[in-house]
C-alpha cells in the first residue's frame, strides 16, 4: 500500500460563550447549513461522560473539565488532519483554547441570559453565575455577535459569514 502525504490540518474556529449565549442552538443550525464545516459542541458528550461514570456537567467536576478540554481537543485535532475545517462551539476562553484561526464570542442581554436559564430549570444562583461568567468573557473576545436579535438560523448565518471573512 503506497504511502501518501499528510494533509495540512483544515482551519479551527472556536466559538464561545457563557451558559445561555445560544451555543447549543446555533449548533444546531451550523450542522443544518455548514456546508463541509465540521460542527462540534462540546455539550455533545456530557451524557456520554456518565458512562464512565464521570457526570461532567457539575461544579464537583470542576478538577476533571481540564482533561475533558484536552478529550475534545485531541477529537477535534483528528478531524482537522484529514484537512477538515472546524466550528467547535463551548465556554471556552481564547486562552483555554490556544491555536485557533479565530476566537468568537455569543453573547446576548442579561435579562435574555436569565429568562433562557430559568425555562432550562436552573435556579437564581446558577444564573447568577452564568451572568457573571457573561460579564468576565466579554473583554477576552476581540469579535463578538448578539444571539437575542434574530433567529438561531439568523445567528448560524452570521457565524459562517464571520468564518468566510476570517479564512
Amino acid at each position: 500500500m503506497a504511502r501518501t502525504a499528510l494533509t495540512r490540518f483544515g482551519p479551527l474556529w472556536a466559538v464561545s460563550g457563557a451558559p445561555g449565549a445560544g451555543k447549543t442552538t446555533a449548533h444546531a443550525e451550523l450542522l443544518a447549513r455548514g456546508d463541509g464545516l465540521v460542527a462540534m459542541d462540546i455539550d455533545e458528550l456530557l451524557e456520554d461522560s456518565a458512562l464512565l461514570g464521570v457526570p461532567i456537567a457539575v461544579p464537583e467536576a470542576a478538577p476533571i473539565w481540564p482533561a475533558y478540554g484536552r478529550m475534545w481537543r485531541r477529537i477535534i485535532d483528528m478531524t482537522r488532519r484529514s484537512g477538515h475545517p472546524v466550528v467547535f462551539l463551548s465556554p471556552n476562553i481564547p486562552s483555554e483554547f490556544p491555536g485557533a484561526t479565530g476566537h468568537l464570542l455569543l453573547d446576548c442581554d442579561d435579562d435574555v441570559r436569565a429568562e433562557r436559564l430559568r425555562a432550562r430549570g436552573w435556579d437564581q444562583a446558577q444564573v447568577d453565575d452564568a451572568l457573571r461568567d457573561a460579564r468576565a468573557y466579554r473583554p477576552l473576545f476581540r469579535a463578538s455577535l448578539r444571539t437575542d436579535d434574530t433567529t438561531p438560523a439568523g445567528v448560524a448565518d452570521r457565524i459562517l459569514d464571520w468564518i468566510a471573512r476570517s479564512a
